[in-house]
């Protein structure tokens, strides 16, 4: 059965996006680091259908988690969309049945037509996966 339950300090919204709302219920956040910098969060609890054989997350979760992470920070509320023009990803670990993953990302740049992104995935406070990526701005 899955857990409905929302993690603390997170919201949860059905997305625009039919794919998103495929994937699960994803949370989310906006917070600041400890520099006053803005950090987008998004976090998805792994039930039956995101595992492989091995009841770990799928990679192919993990990489559209990545993509949330990093495209939530380059979207500005209200604004034109983003879509990636590159992303790059590292896996490192994968959570397991049932564990939330949580992904916090940061915009590193922000040009009028590009954003540069990175973001970081974890799991029970371990490190599962980082990313980088360049967003385009839809329109500009």
């Amino acid at each position: 059965m899955a857990d409905d339950t929302i993690p603390e300090g997170y919201i949860y919204k059905p997305s625009p996006s039919a794919f998103i709302n495929h994937m699960g219920k994803v949370y989310s956040r906006r917070s600041q680091n400890a520099d006053g910098e803005e950090v987008v969060s998004a976090a998805i609890r792994i039930e039956e259908h995101h595992v492989n054989s091995w009841g770990l997350a799928h990679g192919s979760l993990i990489a559209g988690m990545a993509e949330i992470g990093c495209a939530g920070t380059a979207y500005v509320e209200g604004g034109p969309p983003v879509v990636a023009v590159e992303i790059s990803t590292q896996f490192i670990a994968a959570p397991k049945l049932g564990e939330l993953m949580e992904v916090h990302g940061w915009t590193s740049k922000r040009t009028r037509s590009l954003v540069f992104t990175q973001c970081r995935g974890e799991s029970n406070g371990k490190l599962v996966f980082t990313a980088t990526s360049i967003q385009k701005v839809v329109g500009a």
